[in-house]
């Protein structure tokens, strides 16, 4: 019956010691500094090891009671009973030190700018794990995949025309479709630091060229910076996250080019041409789970086919012409019409005026006339004598007066000028 007793209370045990240890891992609010987390695990790796020595007890029990009058252990014992003591302990030792470093095998550390995530037998346990001392159940049973979130990663997009030979990859085409993640999936094949290189390629010339909306030819050719945002996605999401970058952009660009024509294009800020590019891209990458952020688009270059760029710039210096000519007749009207109106202003006001003038002149004139009217109808000679004494004297005054002597001989008034 004690037999029978035991393993429960061994198993009560460590169901309360688990209790424990779970209410302690709860009642931490804060990060614990380097010190708490290496007594930490040292604790967890002491209670593992308790557990673990408890089970063992547990199975001996099991495994070596007495059936009859044998016992399984008194034959052990008698295999042996040849091997000293000290020969013993000294087994017993070195299986607790390689127990103990077996276990310790499990801590692990995640660099700056890193994050892990944690699989047991292929399923994944633990997301986002930061920075700093960590621990892990040993190999076999627990595995760590680290990434570095902080590292800007780089691709090109576009090549020149001569160089239409670009090699696409087609294994990576086929590996577009997200892998179901969270189940049983498996991580990136290689290393995680740097895009997976495909071997399995097939030509595809002018992968820079591009329809417009009005079906002519671009060809581009940027630069995207992106980084891992999400390293469970990243890693688990879909195979080959790196290979899909390129591809979004040039779907990006595809649907953007062909919604405008090629004079907007050629002549939009590349500002905007970039944003909605990246806006587009990352729309796709998050759409296929791929645990990536676009940083930047840098359009280095947008130009017409090498074949036809003549024929464009031609196109080009006409419209530039055109809106010469336009800007010149802009300014002339913006000379002429303001300086005519100017005069016609003048004109009318010199007009008003002189109307104005000519108009209180003859009310003067006729208010005079008036006056004269009625000195006349009083004295009618005396008037008339007045006006004719005015009227020489006007006229008097404009002409020329010679004085002669009349006593001396007559003057010829021919010669007089």
């Amino acid at each position: 019956m004690e037999n029978k007793n035991e393993p429960r209370e061994m198993q009560s045990r460590i169901e309360g010691l688990a209790a424990e240890e779970e209410a302690d891992d709860t009642t931490r609010a804060s990060r614990p500094s380097g010190k708490e987390q290496i007594k930490a695990i040292v604790q967890k790796i002491l209670f593992l090891f308790k557990k673990l020595t408890l089970k063992i007890r547990d199975a001996y029990i099991k495994i070596f009671k007495a059936e009859g009058d044998v016992r399984l252990i008194d034959d052990i014992k008698g295999a042996f009973k040849h091997i000293p003591l000290r020969k013993k302990g000294a087994i017993v030792l070195l299986g607790g030190i390689i127990f103990t470093v077996y276990l310790l095998a499990g801590v692990y550390t995640v660099k700056p700018g890193e994050v892990a995530v944690s699989t047991i037998f292929g399923k994944e346990v633990r997301q986002a794990i930061t920075a700093g001392l960590h621990y892990r159940l040993p190999w076999p049973f627990e595995a760590i995949e680290k990434v570095n979130v902080s590292e800007i990663r780089r691709t090109d997009v576009g090549v020149a025309s001569s160089e239409a030979s670009l090699l696409f990859p087609k294994k990576a085409m086929a590996e577009l479709l997200p892998q179901a993640g969270g189940s049983g999936g498996h991580g990136n094949h290689g290393s995680v630091s740097e895009p997976s290189k495909v071997a399995e390629t097939i030509p595809s010339p002018a992968t820079n060229q591009f329809f417009t909306g009005d079906e002519n030819i671009l060809e581009i050719r940027m630069n995207i910076q992106y980084q891992i945002k999400d390293a469970s996605d990243y890693l688990f999401g879909m195979n080959s996250p790196d290979s899909l970058v390129p591809v979004a952009a040039r779907a990006a660009v595809t649907e953007f080019f062909g919604s405008m024509p090629v004079e907007e294009l050629l002549t939009v800020a590349k500002s905007q041409i970039q944003r909605r590019i990246a806006q587009r891209a990352q729309n796709m990458l998050d759409e296929y789970g791929a645990g990536l952020y676009i940083v930047n688009v840098n359009l280095q270059e947008v130009s017409p086919p090498q074949e036809v760029a003549e024929a464009f710039r031609d196109v080009a210096s006409a419209r530039e012409e055109k809106e010469e000519t336009i800007n010149k007749a802009q300014g002339y009207w913006n000379t002429v019409i303001p300086e005519s109106r100017g005069n016609a202003h003048r004109l009318i006001s010199d007009a008003e005026g002189y109307g104005e003038e000519i108009i209180n002149q003859s009310k003067g004139d006729a208010d005079k006339f008036s006056s004269m009217l009625d000195e006349y109808q009083w004295a009618k000679n005396v008037t008339e004598y007045r006006l004719y004494l005015e009227t020489i004297e006007k006229i008097l005054a404009k002409a020329k007066k010679f004085v002669i002597d009349s006593k001396k001989e007559r003057v010829n008034l021919k010669f007089i000028k």
